[in-house]
């Protein structure tokens, strides 16, 4: 009674990071409560800085893996020249219908931050440069990026991987069932959209262990051996999208006093003005109220990508900057 006691409140627990965040932010006090104890981000690379890994548990790590049962392993990706700009990647767990923030849940649950260190280890050891969502310095970027929205309700890791100025961030999720066979549960976003670019899980027999010591181990090695073949589909997508140039987000607010008529007009001007300034442009959805776009350029300067589209709407209506980061662009169109 005691292990089906213990299993029952383990399952409890880690259902913080088993369910995906399937609702949406539109307040700032929303907001503040997913992300309350956000505090800037720190940046960890294979040299040149410090990777914040605990390894308590890594004399454990895959001791219990099946020996009955193996599973094919992913194509491995092998072949990446050492110049090759890599994506700027950010992992923070699924969040849960209750608002709780990502890095609330790393802090307060050891599980999650074992598979949490598992994912970003492989990728440090890759070469990619990681995001971490640690402390409060970001909290007041994240807010002032959702506020500037003219709808509020875009999801909060979405919103941190632009403010974080990632190129693509993973959500992971994890569970373990009574036998203590661990699952854990992979999917990659392209930032300046938020498209899903693949999923990947995999599945570790602890044989019965129920130890916490034995499932961090065991979340660990499951999160880093679903890593190769979420890498495939990631670098599909990276290297595919590197020909087309940079991509930046755009969010244009209508602000002026047009009516009806009008706003169809100039919507339709700046549209076509900003598609013949750039190699491409891509309208994700566009509203009485708002342009919400992507533009490829080949700048990697998002100051003069402003610029440009500053320039491609000047002869239409005049244009206020909101705010600007690495991949995003927020202005008002008056």
């Amino acid at each position: 009674m005691n292990f089906v006691n213990y299993a029952i409140g383990f399952l409890v627990l880690f259902a913080s990071i088993a369910a995906a965040d399937n609702g949406t932010v539109s307040t700032r006090k929303n907001a503040n409560s997913a992300y309350k104890e956000l505090d800037g981000s720190s940046t960890a690379k294979k040299s040149g800085g410090e990777i914040k890994h605990t390894d308590r548990y890594s004399q454990y790590e895959g001791k219990y893996a099946p020996k009955d049962q193996p599973q094919s392993q992913p194509q491995v990706i092998t072949s990446i020249p050492e110049d090759f700009p890599h994506p700027v990647i950010m992992v923070i767990p699924a969040l849960n219908s209750k608002g709780l923030s990502g890095l609330q849940v790393v802090t307060n649950n050891p599980l999650a931050r074992a598979a949490m260190d598992g994912i970003n280890e492989y990728l440090t050891q890759r070469r990619y440069e990681v995001k971490y969502l640690e402390g409060n310095e970001a909290l007041d970027k994240v807010i002032q990026v959702q506020n500037s929205l003219a709808s509020s309700d875009e999801d909060l890791a979405y919103l941190a991987s632009l403010v974080l100025n990632a190129d693509v961030y993973i959500k992971f999720s994890g569970s373990v069932d009574r036998r203590g066979i661990v699952t854990v549960e992979l999917n990659a976003y392209e930032s300046s959209t938020a498209r899903l670019l693949g999923t990947q899980n995999s599945t570790i027999d602890s044989h019965g262990r129920m130890e916490k010591i034995d499932q961090q181990a065991n979340l660990k090695t499951a999160a880093k051996k679903a890593m190769p073949g979420l890498e495939s589909k990631i670098y599909a997508y990276w290297a595919d999208d590197l020909r087309e140039g940079n991509k930046y987000k755009v969010i244009m607010n209508i602000r002026g006093d047009y009516d009806d008529s009008q706003i169809e007009d100039v919507e339709e001007d700046i549209v076509q003005n900003v598609k013949a300034k750039f190699k491409k442009a891509k309208v994700n959805t566009m509203t009485a109220k708002t342009i919400d776009m992507v533009v490829y350029s080949d700048s990697d300067d998002v100051n003069d990508v402003y610029s440009q589209i500053r320039k491609a709407v000047k002869s239409t209506a005049s244009t206020k900057k909101i705010n600007i980061t690495k991949k995003l662009i927020i202005m008002d169109v008056l």
